[in-house]
């Protein structure tokens, strides 16, 4: 039973896997069900086995996109925060979210392009997310703020919101569009631009 579970679970993913793919290159709209099924190479009684048409393949897509993006963001946020700003630190989160979406680079197209329009429920969902993200990030500014690292006059919303619009940005113009994204430089320039902005940071200043 055990054994027959897994490979069904095996096939349903090959199916995800190759709607993903195609999705990405042609779109929604201009993907057909013969195109999954000749890119997973099924039969297409096989592709019926697991979803009726292309929207519900395509809805699953989107529950896979939630489940990937919502364990990595418990991750994070699970893990024991330093009491001080830790440059170290917050560049290596940058970077486990830049190495996710470029492992996960079809999906995130597929998602970024389509799922607004092919599923009610998206923005909503999407929006809960984010608020959760977001609240998590205003707590880290407040505790930071009350520890004398940051200064007083930074609003943490705003903050949250303008690396918000940085996150989406970085997606949607460099690691979807890039043939190959350099992710360790784009992890120094994020980093260094929260941190200091455009003004020269405080090693530049002491020569370090």
């Amino acid at each position: 039973m055990a054994r027959t579970l897994l490979e069904r679970e095996t096939r349903r993913q090959q199916l995800l896997d190759a709607a993903i793919r195609v999705f990405a290159r042609k779109g929604y709209v201009e993907t057909s069900i013969d195109d999954i099924i000749k890119e997973a190479e099924v039969a297409r009684g096989t592709f019926y086995l697991y979803f009726p048409g292309k929207k519900e393949i395509f809805l699953a897509i989107i529950d896979r996109y939630f489940e990937l993006v919502s364990q990595l963001v418990e991750r994070l946020m699970a893990e024991e925060w330093p009491a001080g700003l830790d440059r170290a630190r917050f560049r290596e989160h940058v970077l486990t979210w830049l190495r996710f979406f470029a492992q996960h680079r079809d999906l995130t197209k597929v998602i970024y392009r389509e799922a607004t329009s092919i599923d009610p429920q998206f923005e909503a969902r999407w929006d809960r997310l984010s608020e959760a993200v977001k609240r998590f990030l205003i707590g880290r500014v407040h505790a930071l703020q009350q520890n004398g690292v940051l200064r007083q006059t930074l609003d943490p919303q705003v903050w949250a919101l303008f690396m918000e619009g940085i996150f989406h940005a970085v997606i949607c113009n460099y690691l979807l569009t890039s043939e190959r994204p350099d992710l360790e430089w784009l992890a120094e320039q994020w980093v260094d631009f929260v941190l200091w902005g455009i003004t020269p940071a405080e090693r530049d200043h002491t020569g370090g």
